[in-house]
């Protein structure tokens, strides 16, 4: 194994040509060109100017930290091959980067390979290959890349720097059955965005965390039947794409313009409220509690409804988690078309130390949130309570569940919080008990609860989710196109470790907070935000035509046609038979008419009715 370094500025990087490397940073060139067991760096002492790929490298790792220069990969002609461990690719944001290198990730090590693209860099091909089961493949630094494809054949994670975007044009990452690839960010509740440019097809068998997809009017990234949607997700369909169908999430925004191939005879508007925030824990000696679990979100759905031009709306926004002594706050209200639909947000908790209620449910056209559980309660100093899980969101299976109640005890590995709610149609989130956190509710299907696990020196209220798995955290539903939305509510806090923020995507209410056993009270958790998600069968609007003169004769085949005014239009005998009326003319197909018909029109404006 070697290292080797760049010298002598600009060159191209081949196969043969060991003018510019060294076995020394700055040193003499004249050593070998590096191969698979050998590190590659561009530093300070590389000099300036441009470094050309020639061929397809096999190394280690490539290093540019410190490079002054370019580096060029040639317009994707060749590929970069890295197999060593731990960083692998290091390229700082003040290093040029032209020519989009394809890189494969190779090897068979069981260390995890991390990826640092740099800010606003463009890239080629990346190929994940190499590793075992149990590795990780890390990516950092906002870049754009051609397309993320996979050859593994065994189970691994891909894990993205959380608060940044990556546009990927091609997703072609796909498992296997029993090789589940999970796709996630490297931090808890904290997503990362995809830019997924190309609607995906032919994926299956990812498990997704903390994703947010950008593309979301209409949504592109589909993960396949086969696929989980687990903790905060949204912008993505757990199913394969199906022709004409198109999937609008609304996160932000107020107004959304109705596509052009809108159907007003196949439409679903589905509306979330926002989930309640958790109340804070309270404590005013000797008594303590946990506090009230936020409420979840109401839920509203309309079918083939009329929409053309700008439609105007409003999300829910989150419920506010309640300081110290502190209720949680109501989440809002989601209104789709000035308000002719709307879902009302979930209730905050109440901080009481004596009835720290959890928050009501959001009411809605069609499904109520559920109602927060209820936090632990206490009347001796150096008690541990617990606050109570938040309610699940309401959906088109029905009512969410409501959250369980924490439980108390001065020894603070029996503290425990209560379980989420599950989502629209899901079970209500358990109650805890000593030492065991409560279960989260299960969603319609009666599964996907999500089960306590120890945290630190304590245990944490199992979150509800909406998915088919099981897990220590809400997750998002998919009974809405598949798209992860509807959620179960979080997990009741803890009374030793620091709360975060444990809710799924649209209407889950927020735990409430804590107090320790050394009588410190704690903030409860946010609700998850409202939201909205169109999903359509696009319909044949009508296609608009701008004609002159010149045109000359102009064929009718049965579609909608627009004709703006320019000058004299001939038709001729094969289009049919034709009656006009004043300035506008109605064109009904005959086919017992004469064969050699020919109109000579001049119109303002006509439009062509198919009658069959």
């Amino acid at each position: 194994m070697a290292t080797r370094y760049w010298v002598g500025g600009t060159g191209t990087w081949d196969a043969s040509d060991t003018t510019h490397w060294s076995s020394t940073s700055g040193g003499s060139g004249g050593f070998s060109v590096p191969g698979s067991i050998d590190t590659v760096f561009f530093d300070g002492n590389s000099g300036t100017g441009t470094v050309t790929l020639g061929y397809n490298p096999d190394v280690q790792s490539i290093n540019f930290t410190g490079y002054a220069g370019t580096f060029d990969g040639a317009g994707s002609s060749y590929t970069i091959s890295l197999n060593g461990a731990g960083t692998i690719w290091n390229m700082p944001t003040s290093v040029t980067l032209l020519g989009s290198p394809n890189i494969n990730v190779t090897g068979t090590l069981s260390s995890g390979r991390a990826i640092n693209f740099g800010s606003s860099k463009t890239y080629g091909k990346i190929t994940i290959a190499g590793g075992s089961p149990t590795s990780v493949v890390s990516f950092t630094g906002a870049a754009t890349i051609s397309e993320l494809a996979s050859t593994r054949t065994s189970a691994y994670r891909i894990s993205f720097a959380l608060s940044t975007v990556f546009t990927i044009n091609t997703w072609s990452v796909t498992g296997t059955s029993g090789n589940l690839i999970t796709v996630g960010s490297d931090g808890t509740g904290t997503s990362t965005s995809l830019s997924i440019t190309n609607r995906t097809s032919g994926i299956d068998y990812l498990i997704l965390r903390d994703i947010n997809g950008l593309q979301k009017t209409p949504v592109t990234f589909y993960v396949g039947a086969n696929s989980r949607l687990q903790q905060q997700v949204s912008g993505v369909s757990a199913k394969a794409p199906v022709t004409d169908e198109y999937i609008h999430v609304l996160t932000s925004g107020t107004s959304w313009s109705t596509p052009a191939d809108w159907n007003n005879s196949s439409n679903e508007i589905h509306l979330f409220g926002g989930g309640g925030g958790g109340a804070g824990g309270s404590y005013s000696a000797p008594n303590g509690s946990g506090g009230g679990g936020g409420g979840g979100g109401g839920y509203t759905a309309a079918t083939n409804v009329t929409l053309s031009g700008t439609i105007s709306y409003a999300i829910g926004s989150v419920g506010a988690g309640g300081a110290a002594n502190t209720n949680g706050s109501t989440g809002g209200t989601t209104t789709f078309n000035s308000g002719a639909y709307s879902a009302a947000g979930g209730g905050g908790g109440t901080a009481s130390t004596s009835s720290p209620t959890g928050g009501s449910g959001g009411i809605g056209a069609n499904g109520t949130g559920g109602t927060g559980g209820s936090g632990s309660t206490s009347t001796v100093a150096g008690t541990g309570n617990a606050g109570g899980g938040g309610g699940g969101a309401g959906g088109p299976l029905g009512n969410g569940g409501s959250g369980g109640n924490g439980f108390a005890s001065t020894t603070s590995t029996n503290v425990a919080g209560g379980g989420g709610g599950g989502n629209g149609g899901g079970t209500n989130g358990g109650n805890a008990s000593s030492g065991v956190g409560g279960d989260g509710g299960d969603n319609a299907s009666g599964v996907g609860g999500g089960v306590f696990s120890p945290v630190a020196a304590a245990f944490n209220g199992g979150g509800s989710n909406g998915s088919t798995s099981s897990l220590g955290y809400p997750s998002c539903g998919i009974d809405i196109a598949k798209a992860g939305m509807g959620s179960g509510g979080g997990s009741g806090a803890l009374s030793t470790a620091t709360q975060t923020s444990r809710y799924g995507f649209f209407g889950g209410g927020g735990p409430g907070g804590r107090v320790s056993t050394v009588n410190a009270a704690s903030s409860g958790s946010i609700g998850g935000q409202g939201g909205i998600v169109i999903v359509y069968n696009a319909g044949s609007g009508p296609t608009s035509y701008s004609l002159d003169g010149a045109n000359g004769s102009y064929s009718i085949t049965g579609q909608t046609a627009t004709f703006t005014k320019t000058t004299a239009y001939a038709l001729t005998a094969s289009h049919g038979s034709y009656s006009i009326t004043g300035e506008d003319a109605t064109f009904a197909y005959n086919p017992a008419v004469l064969t050699n018909l020919e109109t000579l029109i001049k119109l303002r404006s006509f439009t062509e009715h198919r009658r069959f």
